[in-house]
């Protein structure tokens, strides 16, 4: 008979992930206008639709998806710079 174990992450793993998520917390902080408040929301569970994104950030609907573009954009920016200064 055969036992599958969980996998458990190591102590290093879970430091690791901490870093990471600090750095992407830090770094959307440091994003500009609303671009904060975009990407935290985008990143709920489950995410907002663009409907209620639009009431709660005060924007049209048609420009949430070029603006999420953006603010990812300068997300990988900032954690480029941050990982490779």
């Amino acid at each position: 008979m055969c036992t599958i174990l969980p996998v458990v992450p190591s102590a290093e793993d879970e430091v690791l992930a901490a870093l990471r998520r600090r750095a992407v917390r830090a770094a959307v902080a440091a994003l500009p206008g609303r671009c904060p408040q975009l990407v935290a929301a985008l990143a709920e569970d489950p995410p907002p639709t663009y409907r209620e994104l639009s009431a709660r950030l005060g924007m049209p609907r048609g420009s949430i998806g070029p603006t999420r573009s953006r603010c990812l954009a300068c997300l990988r920016a900032v954690l480029h710079a941050e990982r490779f200064p």
